[in-house]
Formats: structure tokens, sequence, C-alpha cells
């Protein structure tokens, strides 16, 4: 009996242990403690918020786990129950290019960070879910971008990726489901650190005056019901299939169950 229970606990132990999946943002409607103002100096350097040329004059949008989001370039419209990007371009496309080497011009993006400083831990989680609408023939890259807390900065990108890689826009609502096994390398072909993320950003929305459609994110755990067929490919040729992901430690608890009764009854 005692090998049983020892059995049974570690089992628990180890279902207690996993990470489930996280609400990032299901765009319910904004409460005043969802906008932070951001810092007038950051590191000793004035932003544009000191003479209110900064985003939405630094007035912060913030989602449920308290990180930011933003855009340049795209028209977002943000209501209860869905936030709308429409597509538009800079000519200029000069935007901190040292940090994503070899990509095509940045014409726009969007981003959203999962806590309001540039440092998360990705390293509980497998991947990222987004619930969307888009028009057939859409599309955008996904990347993660990376935090150097050492110096303050932002360090290379991830490897880019096709939404179209994972699931091909077709009008309806669908879920985007993506690895971040598929973002593990670098733009230069290193390790990226899972371990200190500054946000995911996704880049390049078009045709220019698309709208998509944005109604959920989640950060996927690693409790275990998550799923998905095949991974992305960089060039976005062919689709992979996704199903939403709706993981819960409930399954770890399932698996808890399941020994002991081979244990008991055996």
């Amino acid at each position: 009996m005692h090998l049983l229970t020892t059995a049974i606990i570690t089992a628990a132990a180890a279902a207690a242990a996993c990470q489930p999946d996280v609400l990032v943002d299901d765009f319910r409607a904004r409460t005043p403690d969802m906008y932070r103002q951001q810092p007038l100096v950051v590191n000793g350097v004035a932003t544009g918020c000191e003479t209110n040329t900064g985003f939405n004059g630094c007035n912060k949008t913030l989602n449920l786990l308290g990180g930011d989001f933003g855009d340049s370039y795209v028209a977002e419209v943000l209501s209860i129950g869905k936030l709308e990007l429409t597509a538009g371009s800079d000519e200029s496309s000069n935007w901190e290019t040292a940090s994503h080497p070899g990509t095509v011009a940045t014409q726009n993006y969007w981003f959203t960070k999962f806590n309001w400083i540039n440092d998360f831990d990705l390293t509980p989680y497998t991947g990222f879910a987004v619930d969307f609408i888009a028009p057939e023939g859409s599309d955008f890259n996904i990347t993660l971008t990376q935090w150097l807390p050492a110096t303050n900065t932002r360090g290379i990108d991830s490897q880019y990726r096709l939404l179209s890689s994972y699931v091909k826009p077709n009008g309806n609502a669908q879920t985007l489901l993506m690895k971040f096994t598929d973002f593990a390398k670098n733009l230069n072909g290193d390790a990226f650190d899972m371990k200190h993320l500054k946000d995911v950003t996704f880049v390049n929305f078009g045709p220019l005056g698309t709208k998509f459609t944005f109604t959920k994110m989640t950060l996927i755990g690693d409790c275990g019901s998550s799923t998905t067929s095949g991974g992305a490919s960089t060039t976005g040729s062919g689709a992979a299939a996704t199903t939403t992901a709706k993981g819960s430690s409930a399954v770890g608890l399932t698996g808890v169950w399941a020994l002991f009764s081979a244990i008991l009854f055996v």
C-alpha cells in the first residue's frame, strides 16, 4: 500500500506541476486598470511621450496579463469581443533593421507582450493560439522578438513563419496554433532564448487594406491536451492543420486516476 500511495502522490505532483493554458485576451471591455502610461524616460533616454508624440499619447492598452499591445501602420479598432486591424504601409521601412537581418522591408506590424516589462519567460509554454477571421488570400509573418536583459536592448528576432503555413485564411472563424519549437532559431541560425521574450509580433499584414479580426489569444501550456498536426514552413508553402487548444491541468488529474486504477486493480 505504501508503494501505491507513493505512486499516486508522485503522479498527482506531476499533474499539478504542469502549466495550464493562460488566456491573454478575449478583448472584453477595457477597465481603467487596463491602461498604463509609458514612462517619459527609459534608461535615461527621453521617449516620444515627453512631447506627446508616442503611440496613442503613450497611454498603452494592456491585455489581461498586463502586457501592452500596439502597432505601426496598422489601423487598430478595439471593441468588445474583438480587435480589428487593417493593413496599411510605411514607405520608409527602416524600423530596427538590426533586429531582423535578411528579411524583406517592414511595411507594418502589430505586437503583444505578456507582461509590462520587456522580458517574459516562455519556457513553461508550448505555443500561442489566436482565434481570428481574415479573408482568403491574406497573410502575415509571425516572429518572436528577443530581449537582452544584460544590456536592456532588443536582440535578433526568431525565424519568421507565415500565418498561411499554419492555416490558410478563408474568411471564416479559424484558429492559428503556433508552436514555439518552430521559432527555436533566430534569423542568424542561433538559438532563440525562450527565457527572454520581448513580444510576439505579426509583420507585414497584406494585401494593403485587408481587415484582420482577432477574438481571442491564449498561451498554450504543457498539460498535454493541446494538439497540432504538422509544423510550420519557413516559406509558407502548404498549410498545417490545427485544432483549437483547450489545455487544462484536469487532463493531468485524469492521468492520475488511470495510474491509480492500473496499480489498484492489477
